[in-house]
């Protein structure tokens, strides 16, 4: 014979299912999991990319770029200033402007996309940007003529990684990382230019 559970049977539930929450222990709840809704909102925000546009692009330097109307900072890598000179076995050489040449003529003629993760402090989209399926930044790297830059990003060590190896672009010798370059370039009391 089976038992029913009720009165008179010893059973009763725990004490939490028979009384009633108190109000600020709901509201409470209600707030810590709005709060973590939020955070969590705002960390998917912030690795948004935004679409900034689809056209001809032309190179500024090795690691910026004009897009329709809008100002472009290629994300996560860093090229040689326009007017910084490397080392190579034949001597010094235009790096700055090599590096800007190189970025010319992977935009040259073609529809190109860029998807922005931020604003930097000039008000450029920094972006990512392809040609098709070739990632421009990416390939920048790969050619030798930008480095990976780690201070915001490691996305392109491998292909720094390979462009070192293969002695490409400004690994054919001796050069300044842009980012001291500008350092030491930098006026008195300025900010970090072309950063």
């Amino acid at each position: 014979m089976m038992r029913q559970h009720g009165a008179g049977t010893g059973f009763s539930l725990p004490r939490y299912f028979s009384r009633p929450r108190p109000f600020w222990r709901t509201l409470l709840d209600a707030i810590v999991f709005a709060a973590a809704l939020t955070l969590v909102v705002l960390i998917l925000d912030r690795f948004e990319m935004i679409d900034v546009g689809t056209g001809n692009a032309r190179a500024k330097d090795g690691d910026s770029l004009a897009l329709n109307d809008t100002e472009v900072r290629l994300y996560g890598i860093d090229a040689p200033e326009l007017n910084q000179t490397c080392g190579s076995s034949s001597g010094e050489y235009p790096c700055g402007h090599d590096a800007r040449d190189a970025l010319h003529n992977l935009l040259r003629g073609k529809t190109i996309n860029c998807k922005s993760l931020e604003t930097d402090r000039y008000g450029r989209a920094v972006s990512i940007c392809w040609d098709g399926k070739l990632e421009i930044n990416k390939e920048m790297v790969r050619q030798g003529w930008a480095v990976a830059y780690f201070r915001h990003a490691t996305a392109y060590a491998k292909a720094q990684k390979e462009a070192r190896a293969a002695k490409r672009g400004i690994w054919q010798g001796k050069f300044e990382m842009p980012e001291n370059y500008r350092a030491r370039h930098r006026p008195v009391g300025a900010d970090m230019l072309g950063e």
